[in-house]
C-alpha cells in the first residue's frame, strides 16, 4: 500500500494515511451539505493508528452531539468528521492529493439528496456502517 496524502486548499493542514481507506462513499445529509456548501460530500475513513496530520492541525467544532468536524482555520476547507469514541477518522475524499485514486462505493442519506447521479452505486436512506 502506498501512503495516501492530502490537505486543505492553502496547504496549512496536511495529512498522511498508511493504509487502504475504508468506506469510500458520498454523503447527502443536510449537515454535510451545509458544512461544505455542496449537494454532497465524499468521505473516506482511516484507523486513527494509521493516520496522522503531518503539518498543521484542523480546527474542530461540534456539529451535533458526539460529532466533531474539522476544517482549516486559514482557508476554510472541510477536512474531518470524527465521532467521539470511534477508533477511526473520516476525511473528505476531495482533500486527497489524488482523489481519483479512490472511488466511492455507495451513497448515504439519499432521502435528503437534491442532486441525483447516474453512477449505478447503491444508495441508502441513512448511515451505512
Amino acid at each position: 500500500m502506498t501512503a495516501l496524502t492530502g490537505g486543505c486548499l492553502c496547504g496549512s493542514v496536511r495529512y498522511r494515511a498508511t493504509t487502504e481507506p475504508m468506506n469510500p462513499h458520498m454523503c447527502h445529509c443536510t449537515m454535510c451539505q451545509r458544512a461544505s456548501g455542496a449537494p454532497m460530500v465524499g468521505w473516506i475513513s482511516f484507523p486513527l493508528d494509521r493516520f496522522a496530520f503531518t503539518s498543521g492541525e484542523p480546527t474542530y467544532y461540534r456539529s451535533s452531539p458526539g460529532i466533531r468536524r474539522g476544517f482549516c482555520v486559514n482557508c476554510g476547507s472541510a477536512l474531518v468528521f470524527h465521532p467521539d469514541g470511534r477508533p477511526r477518522i473520516g476525511i473528505t475524499l476531495a482533500s486527497l492529493d489524488h482523489p481519483e485514486a479512490v472511488s466511492p462505493k455507495f451513497h448515504i442519506y439519499d432521502t435528503t439528496k437534491w442532486v441525483t447521479l447516474s453512477d449505478g452505486l447503491p444508495s441508502y436512506p441513512a448511515e451505512k456502517r
